[in-house]
């Protein structure tokens, strides 16, 4: 496990009134919750807390309805967890209408969440954060090799992504991924991170510990 993920999980691991994977039905719309660190496996959810991939995915495909509000604070967590979670939403996409919104945090593999929807929404007061892609690594000199070719190959999935849904240029994604980028609502807005700003506050948004990040905002 990467180090600054083993830090990000043991910060937030009491992080109390902040943690919540919730599902709300009601008429023909219904609401996930999904505020906590994404982690790759159940086993890591019941060590660390967090929401693992195959148990959003399954809670997930189980709802019937027209209109899926996917609301995010998470502060990031294991990157192929979050890219299942992704592909879940584009699948689901397909019968239903999927809102992203960001309600705090969607800061680095959150924001695979958050972007995958219909419509992206986030607060006043939210932010985003993309950065470059982590791991530990040990062995030999071509075994570190190795590990920084399949980083660099992780990099260009996300640099794609990012790009995908802005329409920024290559460069310029790669720079802010890395010099670790926060991005604020209204900018996120303007370079169409996000669709709007929300209309209205969010209640009882709870900050995570986000130290483990080298340029977090205060």
């Amino acid at each position: 496990m990467p180090m600054r993920l083993f830090k990000l999980l043991n910060d937030n691991r009491d992080v109390r009134g902040a943690r919540r994977f919730e599902i709300v039905n009601k008429d023909s719309e219904a609401t996930i919750y999904l505020y906590d660190v994404i982690v790759s496996s159940v086993s890591e959810s019941e060590w660390w807390g967090g929401i693992a991939a195959e148990t959003f995915c399954r809670e997930l495909a189980a709802i019937e309805a027209g209109t899926i509000h996917i609301r995010v604070n998470s502060p990031g967590g294991d990157v192929f967890a979050a890219r299942a979670m992704e592909a879940a939403i584009q699948t689901k996409k397909k019968t239903s209408k999927m809102v992203c919104h960001v309600d705090g945090y969607a800061a680095s593999a959150a924001t695979f969440v958050a972007l995958a929807g219909d419509e992206v929404e986030i607060s006043d007061g939210g932010f985003m954060m993309i950065h470059e892609s982590w791991t530990l690594a040990y062995g030999n000199a071509n075994d570190l090799l190795a590990t920084a070719a399949l980083l660099e190959q992780v990099d260009n999935t996300i640099v794609a992504t990012y790009v995908r849904r802005t329409g920024i240029a290559e460069d310029k994604i790669r720079a802010m991924m890395a010099a670790e980028t926060w991005i604020n609502a209204a900018d996120a807005v303007d370079m169409k991170f996000a669709d709007r700003v929300a209309e209205s506050a969010v209640e009882n948004r709870v900050s995570w510990k986000v130290e483990a990040y080298r340029s977090a905002p205060e």
